[in-house]
């Protein structure tokens, strides 16, 4: 980069893949209506958060928005009367915080830009699309190449990344332009991304889908492919159109079509060529899933290979952070085993790591999967590309002749010299954010441990004074007992004198002693005790009890 060249970069990119944890923490009554103050908080660190004012008419309409995803989400009822009561405000906070717990736990809902337009207003707007639409529209009139139709709204996941339909004019043919703003890995200055975008427009390769046409303008870059109408393998996964919202068709699909253990080992063997490629050449791809994958005449193409070079964040990577992958390589095998996966069941994977598969799935996939997403690889890293390739399961997919590598199709990449080096300082970029973030998932996780630790040792520091309060009450009281039981035994130790009958009381009322005195009744002699031991009681005699 020229020493007097200012930095493409002097706003931080948010990064749309980072978790937020939303808590409903208070409500509050204003106007006639109540109010529920959000506290969210974005990835691990607990310094970045900010509170959010929500109505309930609020949740309802992001609940509406929701409704395409066919997801069955528990939105309390709407009440009319009674709704100011602070019982009913108490009951309803609780059901609310059930309600936006049950919207993030869905990774397509919590990365849709309705929640996190919701959660987080400050970066994120409804009218994104409306920018982009405005911004291809002025860069086409200055290309001439090519004509808008219309927008696609909303057909992949990305908030910041938005299709179009466009012709061709000199091949009147229909193409499909995708424009992405930059993300928080991009390296390259414009002019390298300049010259590695033309390096991309000469690249060719059997299992990578060829780029028409790529521009880099100052907020964001747009490509241009040929149309593929089957849609992406998520698509033939699902069984839908690629035309449709992202939402409607992977949220809770109604068709599930998974691959059989035979294009599972083909089209596998194929990927795995196209990312050695690719690694190769000094650049990865980092964002491998079906969605990024077509096939086309039992071929894969490889598509979004930019991407890396644009900086966008993988959607795997809260799985990522959770997880020691944080080598380039490791990415994308980790990708990969779950593009398998997914493959396999028709169903994403609902964790970071998986150990155990149901029965019926062959021995050599599930030997695959658990190379690349057991918990072990999931802490020491996974295998190589290397590795996978000779694994027997894609070293015996060339012997059909359909995924071995064409001979009159030549791969050919190359950068210059001056940008190699770029890159690759591109790469350390991006493992060494994904480390410090890994770092900051583990450190977060284990002050939760700690803090589970700390209370149940401060439950148990509870439990002991309350044994301890139990234990001194019931000394204090036995020692009360005891004092009241020997006085009145040693009073009960002397026997009573037998009572005087009236016959012998006339006839002997004079003895050698003198005359007999009259004898008191049992009853009173046990109050007289009972009064005595409560006079002498010795208080010194208690335990003492320190209480806070």
């Amino acid at each position: 980069m020229a020493i007097f060249e200012s930095p493409s970069q002097t706003k931080v990119i948010v990064d749309d893949t980072e978790k937020l944890i939303c808590v409903v923490e208070n409500a509050q009554n204003i106007n006639k209506h109540t109010e529920y103050i959000l506290r969210i908080q974005r990835g691990p660190n607990k310094e970045n958060k900010w509170n959010v004012s929500r109505r309930y008419r609020d949740f309802a309409a992001l609940h509406a928005s929701l409704h395409q995803a066919n997801i069955d989400l528990p939105l309390p009822p709407k009440k009319l009367i009674g709704n100011m009561q602070p019982s009913f405000i108490a009951e309803r906070q609780i059901a609310l915080q059930n309600y936006i717990n049950e919207v993030l736990k869905h990774d397509i809902l919590a990365l849709s830009v309705q929640v996190r337009s919701f959660l987080d207003p400050k970066n994120y707007t409804l009218s994104i699309a409306e920018q982009a639409l405005q911004t291809i529209s002025i860069a086409l009139r200055g290309d001439g190449r090519y004509e808008l139709r219309t927008p696609l709204p909303g057909i992949g996941w990305r908030i910041r990344k938005h299709y179009f339909l466009v012709n061709d004019i000199d091949s009147k043919s229909s193409c499909i332009l995708s424009w992405q703003n930059y993300g928080p890995d991009r390296h390259l200055s414009d002019k390298e991304l300049q010259t590695a975008c033309k390096s991309l427009l000469n690249l060719s390769h059997p299992f990578i889908d060829p780029i028409l046409s790529i521009h880099n303008l100052e907020s964001g870059a747009y490509t241009v492919r040929k149309v593929h109408e089957g849609g992406s393998l998520r698509d033939i996964l699902y069984g839908t159109d690629y035309t449709k919202s992202n939402l409607s068709k992977y949220g809770n699909p109604k068709v599930r079509r998974p691959f059989t253990h035979g294009q599972i080992a083909h089209y596998g063997y194929q990927i795995l060529v196209a990312l050695k490629f690719l690694h190769d050449k000094g650049i990865y791809h980092g964002h491998i899933h079906p969605g990024n994958i077509a096939i086309e005449n039992q071929r894969v193409l490889l598509m979004d290979i930019e991407n890396s070079l644009l900086g966008g964040a993988c959607l795997y990577r809260p799985k990522l952070l959770q997880c020691r992958a944080s080598t380039s390589v490791a990415v994308d095998t980790y990708c990969f085993g779950l593009t398998l996966y997914e493959m396999a069941f028709a169903e994403p994977l609902d964790t970071h790591y998986r150990d155990y598969y149901p029965e019926g799935i062959s021995d050599d996939l599930e030997s695959v999967l658990r190379l690349c997403l057991s918990r072990t690889a999931s802490k020491h890293g996974g295998p190589t590309l290397t590795h996978l390739l000779a694994h027997p399961m894609f070293a015996r997919a060339p012997l059909n002749g359909l995924s071995a590598m064409p001979d009159d199709d030549r791969a050919h990449l190359k950068f210059p010299t001056a940008l190699k080096e770029e890159l690759k300082a591109g790469v350390a970029a991006f493992e060494a954010r994904l480390k410090s973030e890994q770092k900051l998932v583990r450190n977060a996780r284990r002050e939760v441990r700690i803090q589970e630790i700390l209370g149940s040792e401060e439950e148990l520091r509870k439990q002991k004074r309350r044994s301890k309060k139990r234990d001194s009450m019931w000394k204090s009281t036995s020692s009360l007992a005891e004092t009241v039981r020997s006085h009145s035994g040693s009073t009960a130790s002397s026997p009573t004198p037998p009572a005087i009958s009236a016959e012998a009381s006339g006839s002997s009322s004079i003895t050698a002693a003198g005359p007999v005195s009259p004898v008191s009744s049992p009853a009173c002699d046990s109050r007289g005790a009972l009064l005595d031991a409560i006079c002498s009681f010795d208080k010194s005699r208690l335990a003492r009890v320190h209480s806070r």
